[in-house]
């Protein structure tokens, strides 16, 4: 695949990087159908098949310089990699050769059938996200293992978000995919438009999208 520019790579760099903030060990999911690629990370997801928390994924979309096709899962860290070095590569962008299988990338939001359902304001979500970090810091004992971290972080995170600008039950790990991802907007109050279709639920802001997939009907 080829990228248009430096800035395009340094941008999906940056994504790559927030995403592995989270967890250092993140996949994404790269999909291409032409001139666009579609970026996936995960910031929120299920542990076990018993697990009610939803799926929270943040979805960059990037220009092509050449139309392409690709659909596979790789490391982030890898990527990053490629990235480093895609300018004596003449902005040709190599993929890893090593594929990774995580549940989350077996999902994929439909391309149509949403439906607006409001919005989402960003001033609401940058607060929801803070408070959610605090919570979390605040709930986490010193040197705690990861069994620890995942069920606080699932707790918090799939706690019910206060959105009144919409109809749909949104989980507070959506504003906090918009705040660590950098999708939030300068302008305090601008509107972001909420969306469904089945299970899934989106918000879109300028920078990308988050897409929440629940285990019951939003």
């Amino acid at each position: 695949m080829y990228l248009p520019d430096v800035t395009t790579a340094r941008d999906l760099a940056t994504h790559l990087t927030r995403a592995r903030s989270v967890d250092p060990q993140a996949a994404v999911r790269l999909q291409a159908n032409g001139e666009v690629l579609g970026v996936s990370v995960c910031v929120l997801a299920p542990e076990t098949l018993l697990d009610s928390t939803p799926t929270v994924i943040g979805l960059r979309a990037i220009k092509l310089a050449q139309p392409a096709e690709v659909d596979l899962t790789v490391e982030a860290s890898a990527l990053l990699d490629r990235l480093a070095r895609i300018e004596e590569a003449g902005l040709a962008l190599a993929l890893p050769p090593v594929t990774v299988t995580t549940p989350w990338a077996g999902r994929t939001a439909p391309r149509s059938g949403w439906e607006k359902k409001g919005f989402y304001l960003s001033d609401h979500a940058r607060a929801a996200a803070q408070e959610g970090i605090a919570a979390v810091d605040g709930a986490l004992p010193a040197n705690p293992g990861h069994a620890v971290v995942a069920t606080v972080r699932s707790r918090i995170w799939s706690s019910p978000l206060q959105a009144p600008d919409t109809t749909v039950s949104l989980p507070t790990g959506a504003a906090f995919a918009l705040e660590v991802l950098g999708f939030l907007p300068p302008r305090a109050t601008e509107p972001m438009p909420v969306f469904t279709s089945g299970r899934w639920a989106r918000i879109s802001a300028r920078a990308g999208h988050v897409l929440v997939y629940s285990a019951a009907s939003a």
